[in-house]
């Protein structure tokens, strides 16, 4: 069985297909819905979406937060920030790394230390991601 499954960021659909299953990161922990699930809707943190298509494949997002509803055999995620795994180029992610933990210790630096947790935290996931995916 199968259900169909949207993640929305603010300026694109990431991603929008049928899956066999998904494990998105709610802010209590990591939660899998499969067909039918029961209605719910949560809140997601900083993580790693891992759909599970029908073919086997499976397919991971990075987000930084959001909200997922799950009702009449849809999940619908919207998500701050979100990019598939395939997609991040993890040099740019680990620069960005690098600037935010310069940031936070106080070196000269293209953000604010302010901004640098924020920066870290999805720099981090989004390498998560694609050493995974790679």
């Amino acid at each position: 069985m199968s259900f169909k499954l949207s993640v929305v960021a603010p300026d694109q659909t990431v991603f929008e297909d049928t899956v066999a299953s998904v494990t998105v990161p709610g802010v209590e922990g990591y939660m899998g819905l499969l067909s039918f699930h029961e209605p719910v809707i949560a809140a997601l943190q900083h993580g790693i979406i891992e759909c599970r298509l029908d073919s086997g494949e499976t397919q991971s997002i990075a987000i930084t937060g959001g909200f997922m509803e799950a009702s009449d055999n849809k999940v619908i995620i919207l998500a701050d920030n979100a990019v598939r795994a395939a997609e991040i180029d993890i040099a740019v992610a680990e620069k960005e790394l690098e600037e935010a933990r310069k940031a936070l210790r106080g070196e000269s630096s293209t953000i604010t230390s302010e901004e640098a947790e924020e920066v870290m935290r999805r720099a981090m996931v989004r390498i998560r991601a694609a050493r995974k995916a790679g």
